[in-house]
């Protein structure tokens, strides 16, 4: 029988782009099913482990075991090392002076012997030796007595420490809260016109009516403040006025958008109050004053505020009014980036000084002062509010927060005012409306977040921590609308009360009277005049 001539395996060119192209297309397919499947899958890849063909598996598996046990004995050891250092560094120091003093009588003593049995006759009047060991022994005592009273200064210290740390909810990095009031209280001390910088969010929420106080009554009252409404492209224009109306009753007030929003923020557009024309206008009206007040120095201008409200911008916007790129103030998207004072210099008439950021009280929590005394059982829930209130205001940094669920519900019930404004937040995330039995509309809300957001734990359970930090973070970059209804007319001002002729006289100072048009100045006054 003939053997056949065997035959090719070569495959036709048709086929094999047929194939690549369906495998192509599976491939295409299974990428976007992974993207449309709401399981969180990590992207990091597992280790494989020791294959069990491995010869020496069970001996590197007990290298391994001993490696992880030799470095969890040095991770204790370094800790137990740091701990006794921190313990005993003020008794090695006293030990170790002491012992130097110590020598030093020794040698003294010596000396003394050295010197002969002649100079010891003369007595301590006459022998020179003999009294500087004298003053030698009399030093090391005095120093044991500073060294008990500082022992002492550290421990009663250490308790106001921790009771601060309590009460303080804004972030402390390397500075203690008498550090930044220290600050504080320098820039106030060394200024001529305070720039006050609200959240045109929340203006209330940022003012302080003991900072306006304390301003107003330093150095006999010759110093100026002027409101800086910052972030006005986050509202719109008729709350944008009417917060403006109500804030040049107390003092004068200027608008101000120091800086382009972030990404995907939802603005609004004030026309002619943009960045640089706001700027501008703030810089003219600080020289003008610079100019008609008789110093023969450089007037200081001193910007304060809360954490995050923009002051460092206000500043970068007043030095860049030219097309100057450099920033002069490190800014940042937390709360925390300035931790000192920085003095910037304008020019030979005009300094600018930036201080760190300091949650003052509050007129909403000095106005509530007498209800938490009065209810201490409910003290717990006003701290609560209170720290939920700051996380809203970025005045705590996203590694300080533990819980952003009350920070949640009070978004939720700021907005939930309006049917407006709810409906707003939803959209931001395309939900339905919110439905709940026991009235929890929070718990709903973030799960729905978190399913739509990829929050998800293991077995597609909804991760509500990681949800509700999400939502704070669109609610800091503005892709989130909300605002503080300004106050109705005849409510009190948080500020330190209805002052028409301060408004008159320091707009006058800085030119500021129709700056964004007649029509509104002269509603303004009218508005003072009441």
């Amino acid at each position: 029988m003939k053997v056949g001539k065997p035959q090719s395996k070569r495959t036709p060119v048709r086929l094999r782009h047929k194939i690549q192209k369906a495998s192509a297309a599976k491939q295409k397919k299974a990428r976007k099913d992974a993207k449309k499947n709401p399981e969180w899958r990590s992207r990091l890849k597992k280790d494989p482990g020791i294959p069990n063909l491995f010869p020496f598996k069970n001996k590197l598996l007990e290298e391994i075991e001993e490696s992880k046990r030799q470095k969890e004995a040095e991770k204790l050891r370094r800790q137990e090392l740091a701990k006794a250092q921190r313990q005993g560094l003020t008794i090695e120091a006293n030990d170790a002076e002491a012992a130097e003093l110590e020598g030093e009588d020794e040698e003294l003593l010596d000396l003394a012997d050295e010197d002969g049995e002649e100079m010891v006759d003369d007595g301590d009047d006459s022998n020179p030796m003999a009294a500087l060991l004298a003053s030698a022994r009399a030093r090391a005592a005095e120093y044991e007595q500073e060294a008990s009273g500082d022992e002492m200064d550290e421990d009663e210290w250490s308790g106001l420490d921790e009771e601060e740390d309590e009460s303080t909810v804004a972030p402390k990095k390397d500075s203690s809260r008498k550090a930044f009031d220290k600050a504080f209280k320098s820039v106030i001390e060394s200024s001529d016109v305070v720039l006050y910088v609200l959240d045109a969010r929340d203006p209330d929420g940022t003012r302080s009516r003991e900072v306006e106080r304390q301003i107003m009554s330093a150095a006999s009252g010759s110093k100026r403040l002027i409101l800086v409404l910052n972030k006005i492209d986050l509202i719109p224009s008729p709350i944008l006025k009417d917060w403006l109306r109500h804030l040049r009753r107390s003092f004068p007030t200027i608008p101000l958008r120091a800086s382009t929003p972030s990404s995907n923020a939802r603005t609004f557009d004030h026309k002619a109050l943009t960045v640089k024309g706001t700027s501008e206008t703030l810089f003219r009206a600080l020289k003008t004053y610079a100019h008609a007040s008789s110093l023969k120095r450089a007037i200081t201008v001193g910007v304060i505020g809360y954490p995050n409200v923009g002051k460092s911008s206000v500043i970068n916007a007043l030095t860049s009014r030219l097309g100057n790129q450099k920033t002069s103030c490190p800014v940042g998207a937390e709360a925390g980036v300035t931790t000192s004072l920085r003095e910037v210099k304008i020019d030979n008439k005009l300094k600018l000084i930036d201080s760190p950021g300091i949650v003052f009280p509050s007129a909403s929590s000095s106005s509530k002062v007498s209800d938490t005394l009065s209810n201490v059982a409910n003290g717990s829930d006003r701290h609560a509010e209170d720290k939920a209130r700051l996380i809203l205001l970025n005045a705590v940094a996203p590694k300080e927060i533990e819980d952003p669920i009350p920070a949640v519900t009070l978004l939720l019930r700021r907005l939930g005012s309006t049917q407006e404004g709810m409906q707003k937040l939803l959209d931001v995330y395309g939900l339905p409306p919110l439905m709940s039995k026991d009235g929890d509309y929070t718990t709903d809300f973030l799960v729905q977040v978190a399913r739509k957001r990829g929050r998800l734990g293991k077995g597609g359970v909804p991760n509500i921590y990681a949800a509700g930090m999400t939502v704070v973070t669109d609610w800091w970059a503005g892709r989130v609308q909300g605002w503080v209804e300004p106050p109705k007319d005849g409510e009190s001002s948080s500020g330190v009360g209805d002052q028409k002729e301060v408004v008159k006289e320091w707009s006058k100072e800085f030119k500021l009277e129709g700056l964004w048009g007649d029509d509104e100045v002269k509603e303004t006054e009218m508005e003072v005049e009441k």
